[in-house]
């Protein structure tokens, strides 16, 4: 089977595996704009890592999803930035709510702006939580949403916007994706094996491009002057921007199906609640989960390149493997991460190795 194509210059990163906390970590190499994907065990991050986060993406408020917020906390708290913290119905109370249980000295270089959205059924709410003020209580505001408007934007920068689905769970739950704007993209992998460090130039250099600049444009290194041609040679690349799904914790049915479909069409990458097995889609039901089957078939009607199966339930423990046969029968380009806290390998073939330990 060959592989999908790269067309994303990003890092993913399945932080806790397919067996673990959902955990999703997307990086783009120097810039401090990275995402996360829920809030669950972290540990496998570092303080530097989180440090570099623009957004965290909550898909809903339970233990699993939630547990690691207090890390994030405390590895941005004392910076100057702004940090967007998204998540479904109760996300503004309930962060509001964690941030306060916390006696804070207040230093004049504690600046860190929380920008809290939930996404409703027909409106999008946001707040700002605010250190440099001495976190007064926050102002909400909120944009209604049209009927037909299935998933929203949420988050956007330059380079990329991120979407929200409301899926059916047993509590308010979000699917989330990243669509990437076409144009020029940094090459992660090109950067951590060059010669040049990682830095402003990058950035610089990112946006002449996109501005189309000549490429005898120089661009200043360290001292050094480099012709813009060279450097997007060597360290960009031009795509036609990826779409990166996250599905977790949702049942497969008709109240979640049209959002998700749109969500994840053509999709280069989806990552996919897998549960159960399709023999305990009796359970699957009663817990509002997908089970490896369906998350096959959301991969295949949907369109998508490569399917990256995640939240396998402990119960399979020893027997993971199953679960990436039962979806490569019918979506073979299929994958499950069973290396804990393992950057996520090339799309290929579902993985049949059992997790260690």
């Amino acid at each position: 089977m060959p592989q999908a194509p790269q067309r994303t210059a990003t890092e993913m990163q399945l932080v806790n595996g397919s067996a673990g906390d959902p955990l999703l970590f997307v990086d783009y190499p120097a810039r401090d704009d990275a995402l996360l994907f829920d809030a669950g065990e972290n540990g496998n991050l570092s303080a530097g890592r989180l440090a570099d986060l623009a957004a965290v993406f909550l898909s809903h408020h339970h233990v699993d999803h939630l547990v690691g917020f207090d890390r994030i906390l405390r590895a941005n708290l004392d910076r100057d930035k702004d940090l967007h913290v998204v998540g479904p119905e109760g996300t503004i109370d309930r962060i509001s709510a964690r941030v306060r249980t916390y006696d804070y000295p207040f230093f004049p270089f504690q600046k860190l702006r929380l920008h809290l959205t939930e996404v409703r059924a027909n409106e999008l709410r946001s707040a700002v939580l605010e250190w440099g003020a001495k976190l007064p209580e926050p102002e909400i505001s909120a944009r209604s949403l049209a009927p037909k408007d299935l998933t929203p934007t949420v988050f956007e920068n330059g380079l990329l916007r991120v979407e929200a689905a409301r899926v059916d769970h047993t509590a308010p739950c979000l699917a989330f994706a990243i669509v990437e704007t076409p144009g020029f993209h940094v090459d992660g992998q090109a950067l951590r094996e060059g010669p040049l460090r990682p830095g402003g130039w990058v950035s610089r250099a990112l946006a002449m491009l996109r501005e189309g600049q000549a490429d005898e444009t120089p661009v200043e290194i360290d001292g050094g002057l480099f012709p813009l041609g060279r450097l997007r040679d060597r360290y960009f690349r031009k795509t036609r921007g990826a779409r990166i799904a996250y599905v977790v914790d949702t049942l497969w049915g008709d109240a979640s199906r049209p959002a998700l479909m749109e969500l994840c069409r053509r999709a280069t990458r989806l990552y996919c609640d897998s549960f159960y097995a399709q023999a305990d889609l009796k359970k699957a039901k009663t817990h509002k989960h997908m089970t490896a089957t369906q998350a096959a078939e959301l991969a295949r009607d949907a369109q998508v390149e490569h399917l990256t199966l995640i939240h396998f339930s402990n119960r399979y423990s020893g027997r993971y493997s199953e679960l990436g046969a039962e979806a490569a029968a019918i979506f073979p380009n299929t994958s499950a991460d069973l290396d804990q806290g393992a950057s996520q390998a090339p799309p290929g073939p579902a993985r049949r190795r059992r997790r260690e330990g």
